[in-house]
């Protein structure tokens, strides 16, 4: 996610639900509304995701893989539901060895990590894409997607108002029974009315002018996904962010945090315009044009590689130590994946090999953190840690049936 500093006060998605909501045997079923065709959450059950998995680059090692994250995430969850980024070890399997890579502060600080509900609605959107959650039949994770969903409704920050709407809405698209229909239409609400005037959004409105591109990129989504089960969307809403992405400071394919990013110590990344590249996929918002094709270039010449090692160095006042070179970003191949699959073509074939490659021989095998992902990468390893860096390891081996394409 990338942040520096989340607001003060942000707003709340609609009231928590119940830990364990369950309808009684006697009580009548909500009244769904009207169904639609899904334009965004994807064929995530039965033959239809069959048919998605082997069409778009899937096997059965990358489907193997999402279970073993997916089992990992569910053994580790926190006892009230969903999960805590730095105290996971105390849900490790008693006798084993306590699992590693805790989540510390923003800034890689030795602090409890700050981010517990947002790195929760990612976990749960993991679990979302892989069709789990408690109106299947028999299914294992049905509990852990249900309380987790609970903790969704009840945002605590900017980060998590977003990523659990869109959880909220998936979930909603999924069961279509109207029970998180209105939870989900609250946060696209509070959403839109959220945005800047430049067009795009800002998690940091408080505190600094102009809209930011990791938290805009965390905004569309939940809004597609709102929209389907009926969200309206205001005009010009697709174009607005895409006058406003065209403002940034581009090079390369790489893109500024926002308008004004040097003077906050900014200058473009990878990460910024492969999540643009996916934003404007989504909103069919200059789609086709000149900033879109440099951030597929880019995609194209940082498609996912495990370069992840450590060197003995002599440091400058610190003596020698011991320090990871190399360039991997779980982050960063996130929305690699989800631009590149919307794109198509040979910009997802060949991303999604490399990220096959990259993930499925580097996931662990052994003990308690079988089934997770080390967090080596940038933001994991300072701060996001073990659990964020599985569930995104999860989310993109499960881009071949998670998200459908736009149609243009």
């Amino acid at each position: 996610m990338g942040p520096r500093t989340l607001a003060a006060v942000v707003l709340v998605a609609g009231a928590a639900l119940p830990a364990r909501p369950a309808l009684p045997a006697d009580a009548p079923a909500p009244v769904p509304a009207p169904a639609l065709a899904p334009r965004f959450v994807g064929p995530r059950t039965g033959p239809a995701r069959a048919a998605a998995l082997t069409q778009h680059g899937g096997d059965a090692a990358s489907e193997r893989a999402v279970e073993a994250a997916l089992d990992w995430l569910a053994r580790h969850e926190a006892e009230e539901g969903g999960w805590d980024a730095d105290g996971f070890p105390a849900r490790c399997a008693a006798g084993a060895a306590r699992c590693d890579g805790v989540g510390r502060g923003q800034h890689g600080e030795d602090v409890p990590c700050p981010f517990d509900a947002a790195i929760t609605a990612l976990a749960t959107l993991a679990f979302l894409g892989a069709g789990h959650g408690p109106w299947v039949e028999g299914d294992r994770h049905g509990a852990v997607v249900e309380r987790a969903l609970a903790r969704c409704a009840a945002p605590d920050d900017a980060w998590s108002l977003a990523l659990g709407t869109q959880a909220l809405a998936e979930a909603e698209a999924m069961e279509g029974r109207g029970r998180r229909r209105d939870a989900a239409l609250a946060g696209a609400k509070r959403l839109v009315a959220a945005r800047q005037a430049d067009g795009g959004w800002t998690y940091a409105a408080g505190f600094r002018r102009g809209s930011d591109v990791p938290y805009a990129a965390l905004v569309v989504p939940a809004l597609v996904a709102a929209r389907d089960v009926g969200a309206p969307w205001p005009d010009g809403l697709a174009d607005g962010v895409g006058r406003w992405l065209d403002t940034l400071e581009a090079d390369e394919g790489r893109l500024a945090y926002l308008a004004d990013g040097r003077a906050y110590g900014y200058t473009p990344t990878a990460a910024n315009g492969l999540a643009a590249a996916a934003v404007r996929a989504w909103l069919v918002a200059g789609a086709d044009g000149p900033r879109q094709r440099a951030h597929l270039a880019l995609a194209a010449r940082l498609r996912p590689t495990w370069a992840i090692s450590w060197k003995d160095v002599e440091v400058p006042g610190q003596g020698r130590r011991r320090v990871q070179v190399g360039h991997l970003s779980f982050y960063e191949w996130w929305y690699g994946s989800m631009a590149t699959f919307q794109a198509g073509g040979d910009a997802w074939a060949g991303w999604f090999a490399r990220a096959k490659a990259a993930l499925v021989p580097h996931q662990r095998t052994d003990g308690c953190a079988r089934g997770s992902w080390d967090p080596v990468a940038a933001y994991e390893r300072q701060t996001g840690g073990r659990v964020f860096a599985t569930a995104l390891g999860a989310m993109i081996l499960e881009t071949p049936y998670r998200h459908r394409r736009v149609a243009r």
